[in-house]
């Protein structure tokens, strides 16, 4: 069965979960000045700064369930108003004599895609909570053996923090992309495939190649990862992106 061209589940539901990702890494760069104490100091080193980013990702992990649950409630609602043995018949006669203000996709597979994204999201959350703990006792390990209160341990840590940090993304940065990949498979989106194999190729390119950029400001030292910039720009930024093209080009989703 198919459901009315006019209502977006999928789109919205990326959205939100976006938004909500994009006011968390606000709130994380706020807290960052607010809890800043030591500049030469790593800034997930820091309790009280680490403590608040713990809490903020909580509640975007909650908010992101909350919105596929409201989401998955309706499009099922929407779906089984017909018995499950008709919905093939009824969308065969949809199909047929209103194809104009139906959706691009049939109200099942936009379902089965509502869940692919959901659990995506969620997974990526909790994992990037779990990393975050066990990266920030690496760097505390490091601190200890090489302390950046010298010009030569300084640089030494800093590379080590450049070409370790990345390990924290590939698993998020994997399965965003499998999520865009997917969609784009269900869609036969040729653009999509090209996008989400451009974006991959970059990130193994700022992973494998590019060098953190250091520079210093007033306040503190601020080390800038590629990796880590790339992946936090495409759950928030990209994602919005994602679910504007979803809603523009594809109907009902």
């Amino acid at each position: 069965m198919y459901i009315n061209f006019r209502r977006h589940y999928l789109s919205k539901a990326i959205c939100i979960s976006a938004i909500a990702g994009l006011a968390g890494q606000v709130l994380n760069a706020f807290s960052r000045i607010i809890f800043n104490s030591n500049p030469l100091r790593p800034d997930m080193l820091n309790n009280s700064f680490f403590g608040v980013s713990i809490i903020i990702q909580l509640i975007v992990v909650l908010l992101i369930f909350l919105v596929f649950l409201h989401y998955i409630r309706k499009i099922k609602q929407a779906i089984y108003v017909i018995d499950e043995d008709d919905l093939d018949e009824v969308a065969m006669l949809q199909k047929k004599y209103i194809p104009n203000t139906i959706s691009t996709l049939k109200g099942e597979a936009i379902y089965q895609l509502l869940e692919i994204w959901a659990v995506i999201l969620i997974f990526v959350q909790i994992i990037s909570l779990v990393s975050n703990y066990e990266y920030k006792r690496f760097i505390s390990g490091l601190y200890e053996l090489l302390p950046v209160y010298s010009a030569d341990n300084a640089v030494t840590f800093a590379e080590i923090y450049n070409y370790t940090h990345g390990f924290k993304y590939i698993g998020m940065f994997s399965a965003i992309i499998i999520g865009i990949f997917v969609t784009a498979v269900f869609l036969q989106d040729r653009f999509l495939k090209i996008l989400a194999t451009v974006i991959t190729f970059i990130f193994i390119l700022a992973f494998m190649v590019f060098q953190m950029v250091t520079f210093e400001t007033q306040i503190k030292i601020i080390s800038i990862v590629w990796t880590a910039v790339i992946y936090h720009g495409l759950e928030t930024l990209g994602l919005f992106a994602f679910s504007l093209y979803l809603a523009k080009h594809y109907r009902g989703l």
